[in-house]
Formats: C-alpha cells, sequence, structure tokens
C-alpha cells in the first residue's frame, strides 16, 4: 500500500475525521435553519440553555460551554436586543445578573426545537430506526 493509500484510508476511518464532518454538516445546517430567527449557533446554544435553566448567571451559563466570556456576553446581549432573553439583577451579589427567557424567548423554543428535530432527522435519514437509537445510545455512552 502507498503512503497515499494509507494517509487516505487512515485519515477516513479516523473517529475524529469522521466526527468533524459531521459537526461540520450539522453546524452548518443549523445555521441556515437558525438565520431567519435572526440567530447563529453560539446564540442558539445560550437560548437552549436559557430555556432549559432559566435564572443562571452569565458565569454559569459560560461554565456550560467552551466559549470565552465575552462570546458569551456578546450571544446574550443579541438575544436581549432581540427580546428573547432579560437580565435581572442577582438576588444575592450587587455585580452579577441572571438571565431569564422572555415571553419571546419562551414562544421561539417550540421552532428551536423543530429545527434541531429537522436537522437530527436529515442526518440520520440514512439509517434505520434501531440504528439511529444505537447511534444515539452510542454517542451517549462517549459524552
Amino acid at each position: 500500500m502507498s503512503v497515499e493509500e494509507d494517509t487516505h484510508r487512515t485519515r477516513t476511518t479516523s473517529y475524529g475525521w469522521m466526527i468533524q464532518q459531521i459537526a461540520r454538516r450539522l453546524n452548518q445546517s443549523m445555521e441556515e435553519r437558525l438565520a431567519p430567527h435572526g440567530l447563529n449557533l453560539q446564540q442558539f446554544a445560550v437560548m437552549m440553555t436559557v430555556l432549559e435553566f432559566d435564572g443562571l448567571t452569565q458565569t454559569e451559563i459560560g461554565a456550560r460551554f467552551s466559549m470565552p466570556p465575552y462570546a458569551i456576553s456578546r450571544a446574550i446581549d443579541h438575544l436581549e436586543k432581540a427580546g428573547f432573553v432579560a437580565r435581572r439583577q442577582h438576588p444575592t451579589s450587587r455585580r452579577a445578573f441572571t438571565v431569564h427567557a422572555t415571553q419571546g424567548g419562551s414562544a421561539l423554543a417550540p421552532s428551536l426545537h423543530d429545527i434541531v428535530n429537522d436537522v437530527n432527522a436529515e442526518l440520520t435519514a440514512p439509517l434505520t430506526t434501531a440504528q439511529r437509537e444505537q447511534l444515539g445510545a452510542l454517542l451517549q455512552k462517549l459524552i
């Protein structure tokens, strides 16, 4: 086997390479579907966190992601300007604010859930139901 063939085989059977390819496709598809809502992936991730864990501080939201604090702040600023979240003074800290979903943010939730479900369905369309379940179980195990 030539170096080129061996390199190709190594690359295309690498779990990291395969996961990166899938992640790239997922990200692109998500970005396309989020755009009509005025959101990007970072803002989506923050919004989903606020919807699931209403009342976290910005620091607590940031701890859930590998995004720098300035990126979390920008995402929250955007979501606040769009009317999806509101900052409130923290009950015990004068320097901290908690982040809460507004009515507009809560109303957006079903659309966000639909986007995730549609993207997942598209990605796994070539798989049988059993294979989809197995994939989900395997990914959960790796996580």
